[in-house]
């Protein structure tokens, strides 16, 4: 029959497999989730940008069906930022769930093998008892041959 702690070894490497998984995957999902926020501030910059040069042809005097197309462009671009700004949120909550699945995989490996740490030291302690109890018994056995032999 195997020690208790080699199969306690075996569920501490399915636990870190595990981990492993759940730490790539929120490893995944925070790429995602920072591609995702440089779109959004990439779009808000050029927006911005868009915003600086209707302005600027605004002062400079333009057409009145100009600036409407300005601003309905303008429009269109807040639209796509708020639902783009509306994903990334969907994208951070994911990000915080993944990483407390990966919290909640990484202690439940970390308690594992403390369980297991236990059960090596104790294996240890019944070891080295065992060994102490052979010698004495080989030292008892020695002390008795020397006993019979000085007596013969």
């Amino acid at each position: 029959m195997k020690k208790r702690s080699k199969r306690l070894q075996t569920i501490v490497d399915i636990k870190a497999n595990q981990e492993q998984k759940a730490l790539e995957i929120l490893g995944n999902s925070q790429r995602q989730h920072n591609e995702m926020k440089r779109q959004v501030d990439g779009l808000t910059v050029y927006r911005s940008d868009y915003v600086d040069k209707c302005n600027a042809f605004a002062r400079n005097g333009v057409q009145v069906s100009r600036l409407i197309e300005f601003r309905s462009f303008i429009d269109k671009l807040d639209v796509a930022i708020a639902g783009q700004e509306r994903i990334l949120n969907h994208m951070e909550q994911d990000v915080h769930s993944k990483r407390r699945m990966w919290e909640h995989s990484h202690h439940s490996t970390q308690t594992i093998q403390k369980v297991r740490e236990s059960a090596l030291k104790v294996e240890q302690k019944h070891e080295n008892k065992r060994e102490q109890s052979e010698q004495d018994e080989h030292a008892s056995r020695l002390g008795r041959k020397k006993l019979t032999g000085y007596a013969a």
